[in-house]
């Protein structure tokens, strides 16, 4: 073979291997995957100015927070107010209710006692599994047996039921012999402020505040208690007032004497409304003070 022809070669096989070599050297880029976007949490802010009257405080729903996206947090707003002279503290839990999911707060979320004629603000943190919306959410206060309260978060979601105290002014006089009774005002309840106890979910409580005067002469006066009178119910039923040490003015009365603004308080049927009557006794003696009472 001639001298040119091996160069010829040798340059061809040079010229193989570089292009092998070239080849194995470039690869062909991946395709890059398409990212999904990850998922965001919708909050919505819910107005609930909402009241609810529950052994003897006000609880005060403010607004509610809902951040949720296949679940999360329900953060509540609200202030709890104590108009009593006495410390305060909530026994009935606030739980809230979606669906069939009746959520407590979490274990960050604390009640504190209210001072006496106190006011103090409350967080409370709820986590949920599973919910994408509040718009039917329901919080309730307290539990069965006893009167349980709701405020839902939106009107379509549920009817509120808060309590609130019913207030009256009333007129009407009776007397029994020498003891004189004039009627003035009344106020019904679901609770007992003074006891910091909510009521049976079949009992409210009627309170009436009147005036009581003795027209007799004795000098020692008359011993006014809880003998003196009872209540006749609608239905004609006949109650005594509550026996608990809060529920009675006891007063010793002198001759023509009128102590006012005594009280007497009486546990009757939650759907009790129409005409009752307060009954004047002394000795054998009874009068009938009639009054009506509407929800």
């Amino acid at each position: 073979m001639s001298r040119a022809l091996k160069a010829m070669c040798a340059n061809t096989a040079m010229a193989a291997i570089l292009a092998g070599c070239l080849d194995a050297s470039v690869s062909t880029p991946a395709p890059t995957p398409t990212r999904a976007p990850e998922p965001t949490s919708t909050v919505t802010t819910y107005q609930l100015g909402t009241t609810v009257w529950y052994e003897g405080l006000l609880i005060h729903f403010d607004q509610a927070k809902a951040t949720l996206e296949r679940g999360g947090t329900i953060e509540m707003m609200l202030r709890i107010e104590n108009p009593t002279a006495d410390t305060g503290e909530l026994d009935g839990g606030i739980h809230l209710i979606i669906g069939t999911i009746r959520a407590e707060p979490n274990r960050n979320s604390q009640i504190p006692t209210v001072p006496a004629n106190g006011t103090v603000d409350v967080v409370l943190t709820y986590e949920l599994q599973d919910v994408v919306s509040a718009d039917s959410a329901v919080i309730e206060v307290g539990t069965a047996p006893l009167h349980v309260g709701r405020v839902p978060f939106t009107p379509t979601a549920a009817t509120p039921t808060v309590f609130q105290p019913i207030a009256s002014t009333l007129s009407g006089t009776g007397a029994a012999t020498d003891l004189r009774i004039t009627l003035r005002r009344s106020e019904l309840r679901w609770d007992l402020p003074d006891w910091s106890q909510e009521l049976d979910q079949s009992l409210r409580v009627l309170t009436l505040i009147y005036d009581v005067t003795y027209t007799g002469s004795f000098a020692g006066g008359l011993a006014f208690t809880g003998d003196n009178v009872a209540l006749r119910l609608p239905n004609g039923t006949v109650v005594r007032s509550r026996k608990d040490g809060h529920s009675q003015s006891i007063e010793l009365i002198g001759s023509s004497r009128t102590k006012k603004d005594l009280l007497s308080r009486f546990e009757v049927p939650s759907g009790a409304t129409g005409k009752f009557a307060l009954i004047v006794r002394n000795g054998g003696t009874e009068k009938a003070i009639p009054f009506t009472i509407k929800d």
